[in-house]
């Protein structure tokens, strides 16, 4: 069962015999009865890996892809334009659960944020909620500001493993006539995809619930702008939509579970990536399919469902719960709630959103930015330097990277293209409506000379208002000269049992 190893048993079997032996007047001094805060409004946020807006049906239009997701949008709201703050799965994950960017939350790589950093987990804690969480526990740390009651650790991509959990979590909260906080974190289509030999060995050769319906193959897929449309690029990809298809079997399950506690009536519902697909020119890197996470939210009373275009970033998650539940937020956060838009207020749009990446899982120090508005993106890579420094991260696993780079061999566009990738540039403008998989550096052209200076001096107030670790870097390659980036791998590796 979720969350219960054989020394909980024990323990609470001998609790169970020290209240045995305890006088009946001693025990009934001490209990206390638990305050009824049945009526309350619940919460149920559903988190994916690595999913990409692209692949969902809700966002493009596709059928058949994602119906239980695309179901859940019908009768929801859509935000379609939020960024994630980081394109990182750590970092990402605190920033939405903290409402603080990575790099004033203490966690802007694969390490706790700062003690005392209060999170939506310790908010509904003190609001007397029952918090509970399946799966990426370690993602969220340090362990004080996430009081779970019942927490369960996993890779599993069983469809059916968070609905289970959510069951159970909902029956203690409600034997504890509590409301719930339940977050259930589902790791597909993350690493290693559907059908790839180390996703069959880790999903039971695809047998039983791993299974899915309609397996698609190499052409019933459309590649991104991102990548390029090469044989084994369509192939990775046809496993990436099929691990997608996976993860919409399991919201299917979790929102039937819901449906079965009686409580969906009462529950705001959350769906949100942590950020982009794990492939070259996405995660880890602040490129557009790397940051571009659609929200979808639904809560009792909410009205006619819409679709919001504003320009948002998911720093605005934590702010707008805490509203809709009725809880202040914690002071200081860098996010703004929503509810106030969506009940006919001002319209939250935000003129520029920023992304930020510091360290990655190998424990490489790669810093990049991006600022961007509805139409171009300003990035900013600090360890680009002519070449000394390549980029590598688990993005460039399994078969696209390798397609790209044995293509590159005779391709003069294909070699610039990984060039791009793994040597980067130190300053970059893109065209997003022209150019959605941002492969035209436009930072010296003449005619965007203006919007390149205007947009240098937004990032600079950016990195001054923020206190971005960055900031010295960028202010020596706004005066050409060369950043200073130091690497320290094994202080910042992500460890096998973290």
């Amino acid at each position: 069962m979720p969350g219960f190893r054989k020394r909980d048993v024990l323990k609470a079997g001998a609790a169970g015999m020290a209240m045995a032996l305890m006088p009946i007047g001693a025990r009934a001094s001490s209990y206390r009865k638990p305050v009824d805060r049945r009526g309350a409004p619940n919460l149920l946020l559903i988190t994916s890996d690595d999913v990409d807006w692209f692949a969902l049906g809700f966002m493009t239009g596709r059928k058949g892809l994602t119906p239980n997701l695309d179901k859940l949008a019908a009768r929801s709201h859509v935000f379609e334009q939020v960024r994630t703050v980081a394109p990182i799965c750590m970092p990402s994950r605190q920033a939405i659960m903290s409402g603080k960017l990575p790099h004033r939350n203490g966690g802007n790589g694969f390490f706790p944020m700062f003690e005392g950093t209060p999170t939506l987990c310790s908010v509904l804690d003190a609001a007397q909620y029952y918090c509970a969480a399946s799966h990426k526990i370690g993602h969220m740390q340090p362990a004080s500001s996430f009081p779970w009651r019942n927490s369960a650790e996993g890779k599993d991509r069983h469809p059916l493993i968070h609905a289970a959990f959510l069951s159970l979590a909902i029956t203690e909260a409600q034997a504890q006539m509590k409301p719930f906080f339940v977050n259930c974190n589902i790791n597909d289509p993350h690493r290693p995809f559907y059908g790839s030999p180390v996703g069959l060995a880790m999903d039971n050769n695809n047998q039983g619930p791993f299974k899915i319906p309609r397996e698609l193959g190499a052409n019933d897929v459309e590649i991104p702008p991102n990548l390029d449309d090469l044989p084994d690029v369509r192939e990775e990809h046809a496993q990436y939509w099929n691990s997608a298809q996976r993860l919409d079997i399991a919201v299917g399950h979790i929102l039937d579970a819901l449906e079965a506690s009686g409580e969906a009536a009462n529950t705001i519902v959350l769906f949100v990536a942590d950020h982009g697909m794990p492939m070259p020119f996405a995660k880890a890197t602040c490129y557009d399919h790397g940051i571009r996470t659609p929200v979808i939210l639904n809560y009792p009373g909410m009205g006619a469902p819409r679709r919001f275009d504003n320009l948002t970033t998911n720093l605005d998650i934590l702010p707008t719960l805490c509203d809709l539940l009725g809880q202040a937020p914690p002071e200081g956060i860098d996010g703004d709630s929503w509810v106030p838009m969506l009940q006919g207020g001002p319209s939250l749009d935000r003129p520029f959103v920023t992304s930020f990446v510091d360290y990655v899982s190998n424990g490489m120090h790669y810093p990049m930015r991006t600022l961007q508005d509805r139409r171009w993106a300003f990035l900013v890579t600090p360890w680009a330097d002519g070449g000394k420094t390549k980029f590598r991260a688990e993005s460039m696993f399994g078969l696209t990277w390798p397609a790209m780079v044995e293509r590159a061999k005779n391709d003069p566009a294909m070699a610039r293209r990984t060039a791009q990738y793994t040597e980067g540039y130190p300053l970059a403008l893109y065209d997003l409506r022209n150019d959605p998989g941002q492969r035209h550096n436009l930072i010296d052209a003449p005619e965007h000379k203006d919007r390149v200076v205007r947009m240098k001096k937004l990032m600079l107030d950016e990195m001054i208002r923020t206190g971005d670790p960055q900031l010295e870097n960028y202010r020596r390659m706004l005066a050409g000269q060369a950043a200073e980036v130091a690497q320290n791998p094994e202080r910042y590796r992500l460890r096998r049992d973290d």
